[in-house]
């Protein structure tokens, strides 16, 4: 009864309450079910409750609980049932910036579930071998052919091996680990393999595009690799899983090919649209992409200063990183218009010029 109470609330977003409901039934059902071996199905309901409060604790930041819950799943099942609890620490470490941890604990995972991936420290070559390996098993298919070939319903194993490449990524690109051309690259083949072109992909196959411009200067297979991940999230109308796709898409690759203000017109759609689903990260990424193409293709000086210097609090709220490109932004409008809108009173101190930001 508490589990079903439990997955009410949570699917209303009342997570606190959903939290005490999990908490309560684990609290009756004890600890002895895992080391049960007979009681196979009371394992599996243990499963789902240890599954929910870590899930509950994750949203509302609770990171003490999030790490007791997944630790308890992770040490009682198997590496396959204990995936989920894998993708909401990771979340839980994202969000506290332990983006190296992820890395040292994500790729370790990988290799555990036999999926090819060099061991630390990656080098150049190992990464250009693996975009050669990469490019070879895609073009064995086109756009046509990849779309047609998706599965009707991806297995719960493939589609946590996706959601945990996903979380696994996004830390990799918050250090700008060499790790994340080898994970898109992994996780691109791992999709086609398997004939499974989710949401979760979609991303790998935008990133793939991504290295094809930065790494071989190949547009049109930057731009087909593009229009790839774009075309999947038509098919499966995920509005969460969009908004990085629109993000990645438009900011560092579609802009070889549209007017900038057309870029920015669309990342600033994709900045409201990820604050409506609740991707904070996005959103600053996109508003700070955003205004600086704004920027570039002539837009009122004045005008963008405001905007910038009305949008540093929020930044810094949800995203620091983000808080400090775009303070750069202000200083480099600031020269231009050869004023000084004190842009770095938003850090109380910690930082006071664009040195200090770079350090």
């Amino acid at each position: 009864w508490n589990l079903e109470v439990g997955k009410e609330l949570s699917a209303r977003c009342d997570f606190g309450c959903a939290l005490h409901y999990y908490e309560q039934g684990i609290a009756f059902v004890g600890n002895e079910v895992w080391v049960d071996e007979c009681d196979t199905n009371g394992k599996y309901f243990c499963l789902d409750l240890y599954e929910g409060a870590a899930e509950a604790a994750s949203a509302i930041r609770n990171d003490t609980k999030v790490k007791h819950y997944t630790n308890v799943i992770i040490r009682n099942v198997p590496l396959d049932n204990s995936l989920p609890a894998w993708i909401t620490l990771i979340s839980s470490l994202e969000s506290n910036g332990r983006h190296l941890e992820i890395l040292e604990k994500g790729i370790k995972l990988i290799q555990l579930l036999n999926i090819d991936i060099p061991p630390p420290p990656p080098s150049p070559t190992a990464v250009m071998e693996s975009m050669a390996t990469t490019t070879i098993a895609a073009s064995q298919y086109d756009i046509n052919l990849i779309l047609s070939t998706n599965q009707s319903k991806t297995d719960r194993h493939q589609r946590n091996v996706l959601r945990l490449f996903d979380a696994i990524t996004v830390a990799a690109y918050s250090v700008s680990s060499p790790y994340l051309p080898l994970l898109t690259f992994a996780m691109v083949r791992y999709s086609l393999k398997n004939h499974i072109h989710e949401t979760e992909s979609a991303f790998a196959f935008a990133g793939f595009g991504y290295f094809h411009v930065v790494f071989k200067q190949d547009y049109v297979r930057g731009k087909y690799w593009a229009d790839v991940a774009l075309r999947i999230l038509k098919q499966k109308r995920a509005i969460s899983a969009t908004v990085r796709v629109e993000w990645l898409v438009h900011g560092h690759i579609l802009m070889w090919f549209s007017p900038l203000k057309e870029t920015s017109r669309k990342l600033f759609e994709t900045y409201h649209l990820s604050m409506q689903v609740g991707d904070f990260r996005t959103a600053m990424f996109s508003l700070n992409l955003s205004t600086r193409f704004a920027v570039f293709e002539g837009e009122n000086l004045q005008i963008l200063s405001r905007s910038i210097g009305s949008n540093l609090k929020n930044m810094l709220k949800h995203n620091s990183e983000c808080a400090k490109l775009a303070v750069l932004d202000a200083v480099m409008v600031d020269e231009i218009r050869g004023e000084d809108s004190t842009p770095f009173a938003v850090f109380d101190g910690l930082f006071l010029n664009d040195d200090d930001l770079m350090k």
